[in-house]
């Protein structure tokens, strides 16, 4: 084995790709048979209950499972983290996120229509800016609080009644609204931003 390829293995040894990829093609599977059913939820508006699809919680749980998967078995070595480390790191989130993505969407429309996709697609990258924000300030196997804490939110105050919603409530607005396509692109920019600023980075920032 040559020493080029031993680290790249060994990184990918201590992290569960395959059972992700595995979840991601369950949930979609999941998403084509019963993402259409509607599930009634405590809202904030007079009319006490909302409906909403199961697809807008599985969405969220497939894009927060990459970033989820960056937290190792070594994580207390690889805080000392090395460029080289934080190159794999990057290449394995973008490659995971993006070909996790790709599947569920893929199997998606089978059976949803372009307008419910489009939908999908924005809430996932405004899950994912969610799930990095959470990773990078209070550890990858944490990534899952902020997401869910939004998710309640939007979940409980976003509806409005008369099938409506606010105008933040990116994973429910119509696929073609724009303040939501910008919200769910500002979330994902802070995270992403969040991520890339390691220490020697921000030391740089500061005196650069």
């Amino acid at each position: 084995m040559s020493g080029q390829t031993l680290p790249v293995r060994l990184f990918l040894t201590v992290r569960p790709v395959r059972t992700v990829l595995a979840v991601t093609v369950l949930l979609g599977a999941l998403t084509a048979w019963f993402g259409l059913i509607e599930t009634p939820i405590p809202t904030a508006v007079d009319e006490g209950k909302a409906k909403i699809p199961l697809w807008r919680m599985l969405t969220m749980g497939v894009a927060v499972m990459p970033v989820l998967s960056l937290h190792s078995p070594l994580a207390s070595l690889e805080m000392v983290a090395t460029r080289r480390l934080r190159s794999m790191q990057r290449l394995y989130l973008a490659g995971l996120g993006i070909g996790s993505a790709g599947i569920f969407l893929g199997i998606c429309t089978f059976v949803m229509q372009p307008e419910i996709i489009g939908v999908i697609a924005r809430s996932w990258i405004a899950w994912v800016g969610l799930a990095l924000t959470a990773g990078v300030t209070m550890g990858w196997r944490l990534a899952w609080t902020l997401p869910s804490l939004v998710a309640i939110v939007l979940f409980y105050w976003g509806y409005t009644g008369n099938q409506q919603y606010q105008w933040w409530e990116f994973s429910a607005r119509p696929h073609d609204d724009l303040p939501s396509l910008i919200l769910s692109a500002t979330l994902l920019a802070i995270g992403l931003i969040a991520y890339a600023a390691t220490p020697w980075r921000l030391r740089r920032w500061r005196h650069g």
